[in-house]
């Protein structure tokens, strides 16, 4: 096994689960893995921790997302040059850690490519907001291009165009840690063999919200005039279902295999994109949503609002 530089992994969690133990279990003898909890009330602060790793406590958010207040109380205590933010949210291998900091070593900052993907209602958006937008950050295509995606990215302190301290300050005004980050590195290499599924949930609610902060994460921070397109080309479906339906379905089957999937949910390209529309409006419309646990309001002004904290 070749060497490879000291890393910080930071895990923003509240339990002590299989990724974190998959996390540990891939630590090199000088790597660190920081397990960044809200209060000292959650099960991970109480674990007792292999060698390697620590928990650190970050407090409940104000003015930013549970996730992003937790990455800037990580960054404040990494002593790596080298770092790595991820989720809990997936399941890795044993080599997962050294290949990703491997392709950052070789091409700079680079990032896993995350497909979203479930059962429920979401299976009528997956092809849309999984497939096609994971086939979009691998090709590189697009306002998804150079995306530093927080489950899974590796940079150094010397890649930031800004200085740990001020990028720590700024996570704790932000809902999105990787629209942040993606702004403060000069470019992301999309890391094509870590294409990784995340199983997200797929009842109505939990779709609805992820939708709306997606949507406001975007539209919020670059405008809404890109949504025009989702409309206008809703509306070619609607008025020609006979050759647009399949005309999708043949191309959303590629798109999956391009990806490394091979699932009927691409069947439903066309449902999802007559829901594209309700999709726009409602992240146009609605400012709430629940993440986490929490409830959240992004408004126009771009100031993030606990709403209501999560419970346990």
């Amino acid at each position: 096994m070749s060497e490879r530089e000291p890393t910080s992994v930071l895990l923003p969690t509240l339990e002590w689960g299989p990724v974190a133990a998959q996390l540990a279990a891939g630590l090199r003898a000088e790597d660190e893995l920081l397990l960044v909890c809200d209060s000292a009330d959650d099960p991970v602060a109480s674990h007792d921790t292999p060698a390697g790793a620590r928990v650190l406590v970050a407090g409940d958010p104000d003015g930013c997302s549970g996730k992003a207040n937790a990455l800037a109380r990580g960054m404040e205590a990494a002593r790596h040059d080298r770092l790595v933010w991820t989720d809990d949210d997936f399941e890795r291998g044993p080599d997962w850690l050294d290949e990703l900091v491997a392709a950052g070593v070789c091409h700079g900052p680079a990032s896993a490519v995350p497909f979203f993907t479930g059962s429920g209602w979401w299976r009528l958006v997956e092809p849309w907001y999984g497939a096609l937008f994971a086939l979009l950050v691998t090709l590189q295509v697009g306002p998804v291009a150079d995306t530093a995606w927080g489950g899974g990215v590796t940079f150094t302190r010397e890649e930031l165009t800004t200085d740990v301290e001020s990028l720590a300050a700024e996570l704790r005004t932000v809902l999105s840690d990787d629209y942040l980050l993606t702004q403060r590195l000069p470019s992301v290499h999309p890391v094509r063999s870590m294409v990784t599924p995340v199983e997200v949930a797929g009842d109505a609610g939990a779709v609805v919200s992820r939708i709306v902060r997606f949507g406001r994460i975007v539209g919020v921070n670059e405008g809404w005039r890109g949504s025009l397109v989702n409309l206008v080309v809703a509306a070619v479906g609607l008025a020609y279902p006979f050759v647009v339906a399949p005309l999708l379905t043949a191309v959303f089957v590629p798109v999956y295999l391009c990806v490394g999937e091979r699932r009927v949910n691409a069947l439903f390209a066309y449902p999802g994109l007559l829901l594209l529309p309700v999709t726009v409006l409602g992240a146009r419309l609605v400012t709430e949503f629940e993440w986490a646990g929490r409830r959240y309001r992004f408004p126009e002004s771009g100031v993030v609002e606990v709403v209501r904290e999560r419970e346990g």
